[in-house]
């Protein structure tokens, strides 16, 4: 995963896609809008900010943990067989979302965490 990786969410009004960085809100003080309809978005609130907090700690421990996640694989049965997937793919390509109320309509953020050693073997 690399600091900086844009998030997404639809837009609530247009349904174009309003990107940020979980590491960057504080800089922006918890407002966004969206790019195309300029409609406003409000981060603002304590229980969102501490979610999103958490989700950001998260980001950065899975980020620390590359070497020993790199090594670590996730089996999944299939049938009576069971087949062994390695947990840095799993990260690369399961798309991911993260569901919040934002004022009083539901959002989801829509992420995907890219060790940056998977980065490096993809180029």
């Amino acid at each position: 995963m690399q600091k900086g990786h844009e998030l997404q969410f639809p837009c609530q009004n247009c349904q174009n896609d309003v990107l940020f960085s979980i590491f960057e809100l504080n800089k922006l003080k918890g407002q966004l809008s969206c790019p195309n309809c300029k409609m406003a978005y409000d981060f603002c609130d304590d229980t969102l900010q501490r979610q999103l907090g958490k989700f950001a700690a998260l980001c950065n421990q899975i980020h620390d943990s590359e070497e020993i996640l790199s090594n670590t694989s996730v089996g999944v049965f299939v049938g009576e067989k069971e087949v062994k997937i390695p947990f840095k793919i799993l990260l690369s390509r399961l798309n991911s979302k993260l569901d919040l109320i934002v004022g009083s309509k539901p959002l989801s953020i829509i992420f995907r965490i890219e060790p940056s050693s998977l980065r490096r073997e993809n180029k």
